[in-house]
């Protein structure tokens, strides 16, 4: 392994106190949910965006819609 990915390794094994193991647990899971939040808020909108440019893009090629 490289020197960086060495010290990285390190850090993840490190002993954690309870309430250091317990916060960075609630911070990711945090994350996760605002992520998975901010694609079901924005994925409808760029599938309709999306099949707008296709439909568009059938539409200058003369193909039916269908």
């Amino acid at each position: 392994m490289d020197g960086w990915m060495r010290r990285s390794y390190r850090w993840l094994r490190r002993p954690r106190s309870r309430g250091q193991a317990a916060a960075e647990f609630t911070l990711l899971l945090m994350a996760l949910l605002f992520g998975t939040l901010a694609i079901t808020t924005f994925a409808p909108d760029m599938f309709a965006a999306m099949t707008i440019y296709v439909r568009g893009y059938y539409c200058v090629l003369g193909y039916p819609f269908g």
